[in-house]
């Protein structure tokens, strides 16, 4: 028994891959939607090609010991895509065009999208118990994604018979989430996990570092952007 816990763990970089080829894959399809809902002239193939691009790189830093200890190597590199790729993905969604997409979509369904987060949080324990992370990363940083989704789900319990959400629970728990990922990228992230992994000669997980996190970022600065709207019409 053991032995095949062994053998499921040492696929975990594998399976973290393709979590994160899914979650793209996701995004897409999403984005695609609320452009097109919102009569925008959207080229499928262009914004797939855009995320794939990311997402392979990303991956490829992952999976390839060369480009991956370069990316940990390099002083003040990660920190710099990590902020340039939050500041690009928020200017994007601030275009005109993007900007209406996101707003015509339901609130719940861009909250919906934060299941992911789940997802990477049971992943991350589970690269903890096979000691692929530190106890001092790997237990906050999980247990933090999966409390973020169980809080989504009880805002989005929260809506009327109308189907509208509070926008007060949706204010504070769109914080929790934020401050959440922040500590992990500001603090977790450089303090414990990369002096950990630079011991061990690991270079770390790029999908999750440097494609799902500033997303995530990115996601919960654009609901600020849309919550501030609403309440600047209301």
């Amino acid at each position: 028994m053991f032995q095949f816990l062994g053998s499921a763990f040492d696929l975990l970089p594998v399976l973290i891959s393709a979590s994160v080829l899914f979650f793209a894959l996701d995004l897409w399809l999403r984005a695609v939607e609320a452009m097109r809902a919102a009569g925008a002239r959207v080229r499928p193939a262009a914004i797939g090609a855009m995320l794939a691009a990311w997402t392979g790189l990303a991956l490829l830093a992952t999976h390839s010991s060369t480009l991956g200890r370069v990316v940990a190597s390099t002083p003040a590199l990660q920190p710099a895509l990590l902020v340039g790729i939050i500041v690009a993905a928020v200017a994007l969604a601030s275009l005109p065009t993007c900007r209406k997409a996101l707003d015509s979509i339901p609130l719940e369904s861009i909250m919906t999208f934060f299941y992911w987060r789940a997802v990477f949080g049971a992943l991350i324990i589970a690269g903890y118990a096979a000691e692929r992370l530190p106890a001092g990363f790997g237990i906050p940083a999980g247990l933090g994604d999966i409390a973020v989704t169980m809080l989504m789900v009880l805002v989005l319990a929260l809506r009327t018979a109308s189907g509208e959400i509070p926008r007060g629970p949706v204010w504070l728990w769109n914080a929790i989430g934020l401050v959440d990922l922040i500590s992990i990228g500001a603090f977790l992230g450089p303090f414990v996990l990369r002096p950990w992994a630079a011991q061990r000669g690991l270079s770390g997980n790029f999908g999750l570092q440097l494609f799902a996190v500033p997303l995530f970022i990115a996601i919960h600065l654009c609901i600020f952007g849309r919550l501030w709207r609403e309440r600047r019409v209301a």
